[in-house]
């Protein structure tokens, strides 16, 4: 069984390296965007020019909140299918991801199910402000407008975020594309291959639907969601027919929670900030006791005794 681990990067190079050792084995191949303005280029690219079984690309300048988010997405997803390896899962990871689990216990894992894991919710139930996301312009990918770019302009930025908010309370919202259902949900996932490949087919025959998400916010954590759970491969997404039930039923604000989802252990409490909480020692009971396959986030420094208990204990 191939398992394609698909990751993006922007810095902590020592990071990403030990991350690849954890997870490399026969049959372990890796997929890795590097942030095109990254200072870490050609270290990582220098890292693993004798290892066969890494791929790297860096052909995207990433934005926070930008589509730049899915067209590195996208290039990875069809890097890994163009790979011409047949790929039991796609699994999109982060350099700031690591394993909680074995090798043999996460290759147990993806061989015992055949499933999509993503997380999802109809953003029709979700706050107005998420629907704000997609059916008004936004532009995060402009680095003038973006509040975590280096080329910020604060004055645009009040300028930008001000002028949107007086131009929803009068400009109608436009219509979504072509009747599709906005869905919303955390960017990271892990596809089989006929998902992987029915996106890369989806996307090449809809230039509409790219050109609309184009212009809206946090595209990663509606685009791919939107174009599954709107085809004929929401019947093999993780809980499909628990969310089926739950839609009978559901009452008030409620949101739907589906058991796995993005396969790894997040803290979105006020326990840590930004979030999410960048993972220390203070955790590693509950990623012990966790049924998860990684954690999300660790960082080299605060992660540092967590990451060599986690190699001693869990891996």
């Amino acid at each position: 069984m191939n398992l394609a681990y698909m990751i993006i990067v922007h810095h902590q190079p020592q990071l990403l390296f030990r991350l690849i050792d954890r997870l490399d084995e026969d049959h372990a191949w890796f997929f890795i965007h590097i942030d095109k303005k990254s200072a870490y280029k050609q270290t990582i690219i220098d890292h693993f020019a004798d290892k066969k079984n890494v791929k790297i690309i860096c052909e995207i300048d990433v934005m926070w909140a930008g589509f730049t988010q899915v067209e590195v997405e996208m290039a990875l997803i069809k890097l890994a299918t163009s790979a011409n390896i047949d790929f039991r899962y796609y699994v999109l990871l982060s350099g700031q991801d690591y394993p909680i689990k074995s090798k043999a216990q996460i290759r147990s894992f993806f061989e015992s199910h055949q499933t999509d894991f993503i997380s999802y919710n109809s953003m029709s139930y979700m706050p107005p402000r998420f629907l704000e996301k997609v059916l008004y312009y936004h532009f995060p990918d402009v680095p003038y407008f973006n509040p975590r770019s280096k080329k910020k302009s604060r004055f645009l930025i009040w300028l930008y975020y001000g002028l949107n908010a007086k131009l929803r309370r009068i400009l109608p919202p436009r219509k979504f594309y072509k009747g599709m259902e906005p869905f919303f949900g955390s960017n990271w996932f892990a596809f089989t291959q006929d998902t992987a490949r029915y996106i890369v087919d989806f996307v090449n025959t809809n230039p509409g639907y790219v050109r609309y998400m184009r212009f809206t916010e946090n595209a990663d954590e509606t685009f791919l969601h939107t174009i599954l759970m709107n085809s004929p491969r929401q019947t093999n997404v993780y809980d499909y027919e628990k969310y089926v039930e739950w839609l009978k039923v559901r009452k008030g604000t409620d949101l739907f929670y589906a058991g796995h989802t993005s396969l790894r252990y997040m803290d979105w409490s006020e326990r840590g900030k930004p979030k999410p909480a960048t993972l220390d020692m203070s955790y590693f009971d509950e990623l012990k006791n966790s049924d998860y396959l990684f954690a999300r986030k660790v960082d080299e420094v605060v992660s540092a005794q967590l990451l060599d208990e986690i190699d001693s204990n869990l891996l």
